[in-house]
């Protein structure tokens, strides 16, 4: 994706009705099992005051809100943050909320000091200095999540290549990880796999690529699509399994 505000704002709100939500048997499993690693790198969420930013639909805030005091999501998307608060009431969650901002832009007076784990997990919202040291005075534990290089899905790669586009992993921890070098952060890191499974109708799978060609500065070929979609649709859904390895990143503000 181009990395300007307009493709940013177009490509998460345009997202955000099919994007995982928190507590879908998947994501669920999945987001408990980074937690896990996470608290296997010294990480204790139990009773502590959540920050987490580019939180999205709430993938880890609200499940993490069963243990935590409080916790608090942050995201540039009001598409995404309607299924946050919406998610945060089907299931009776009191202790969340979310503030609808790019982390950029968020006056530090709102964060500062006021958290004791900050996390930012799959967002460009934290990946430059400033943004980290943001982050650091937000709270004393920070945790990061971060694309680590690699991302397949060979039904996407197909379609990036026929409109001369690469599919790649975007940006992530190969940002990140220089910041807290130069920062002389001491850190914990684990590299991990994973993968998730999609499953939509051919007009849904077309919605997303049109979106994924807008942000990259390509025009969908139509005639192309359509018979694609249509051979690899099977009882009318198309299932997409994109693999995946991801860091982990632990450390302690100064």
């Amino acid at each position: 994706m181009k990395a300007t505000p307009a493709n940013e704002k177009f490509y998460w709100n345009s997202r955000a009705a099919n994007y995982p939500q928190p507590f879908e048997r998947e994501m669920i499993t999945k987001s408990r099992r980074i937690i896990k690693l996470a608290e296997g790198l010294g990480i204790k969420f139990a009773g502590k005051r959540l920050l987490d930013i580019g939180c999205g639909t709430g993938n880890y805030a609200l499940p993490l809100a069963a243990r935590a005091k409080n916790v608090t999501g942050v995201d540039g998307s009001p598409g995404m943050l309607r299924v946050f608060r919406a998610q945060a009431r089907a299931h009776g969650i009191k202790n969340a909320r979310a503030i609808v901002s790019k982390w950029k832009t968020l006056p530090g007076r709102v964060t500062a000091g006021k958290f004791d784990i900050a996390l930012a997990s799959m967002t460009m919202a934290v990946h430059d200095k400033a943004e980290v040291l943001k982050m650091e005075r937000s709270a004393a534990q920070c945790v990061y999540i971060g694309w680590a290089g690699v991302r397949r899905n060979a039904f996407l790669e197909k379609i990036y290549r026929h409109h001369g586009l690469a599919y790649k992993a975007p940006p992530g921890a190969d940002l990140v990880l220089p910041v807290l070098k130069a920062l002389g952060r001491k850190f914990k890191l684990k590299y991990i796999r994973d993968g998730w499974t999609k499953a939509m109708t051919p007009a849904e799978t077309l919605k997303e690529i049109e979106v994924a060609m807008k942000v990259n500065g390509a025009r969908p070929d139509y005639k192309w699509l359509g018979p694609l979609l249509m051979r690899t649709a099977r009882g009318g859904v198309i299932t997409q399994r994109t693999l995946a390895r991801k860091a982990i990143i632990v450390w302690q503000a100064p």
